[in-house]
């Protein structure tokens, strides 16, 4: 018989997940969070594409370190409410619920995976535009990978949920 180290990070992290999840009403500040920073980015494109006649947008030093500043808040801000939702509780929060977010994490890593290949061997092929693309995906692709995973993941449970309604005795 083998015997066990006293330091197993690895073992007590598998074990107690929902102890490292946030208590359930991070997740509905997260969702409050997220739904200000959709709102201020649309009055970001409402403010900033209303020109002049001229067609042009003339912000002196002042005005665009303000602007920088407001984009500034509203990416902390994003991947904060990113993180308080993904990293929640639900309201129950029992080994199903566990075993269901695992699941959908792992289904959720390989799609982008496979999108993400795809979409680099089309890009590769049929265009010239691949060291431009590649700038801006290491903002872009985190966000695209939690939209799925919260979607999925709140489709299966609330699917859980209709099937339990059937099975109440």
């Amino acid at each position: 018989m083998r015997k066990r180290n006293s330091f197993d990070p690895f073992g007590s992290i598998k074990t107690s997940l929902k102890n490292w999840l946030l208590p359930h009403p991070f997740k509905i500040t997260g969702q409050i969070l997220l739904f200000a920073v959709l709102v201020a980015l649309v009055i970001q494109i409402v403010v900033t594409n209303v020109l002049p006649d001229d067609g042009y947008i003339s912000l002196d030093m002042e005005g665009m370190q303000q602007l920088m500043l407001f984009r500034r808040v509203i990416s902390v801000a994003l991947y904060l409410a990113v993180f308080f939702i993904t990293c929640s509780r639900e309201k129950v929060e029992d080994e199903m619920t566990s075993q269901l977010r695992g699941e959908t994490l792992k289904e959720i890593c390989y799609l982008v995976m496979v999108v993400y290949i795809v979409a680099h061997i089309a890009l590769t092929i049929f265009t010239d535009n691949m060291p431009y693309i590649t700038r801006d995906e290491s903002s872009f692709v985190p966000f695209i990978i939690w939209v799925l995973y919260y979607g999925r993941f709140e489709h299966k449970l609330k699917t859980l949920r209709r099937q339990s309604r059937g099975f109440n005795l």
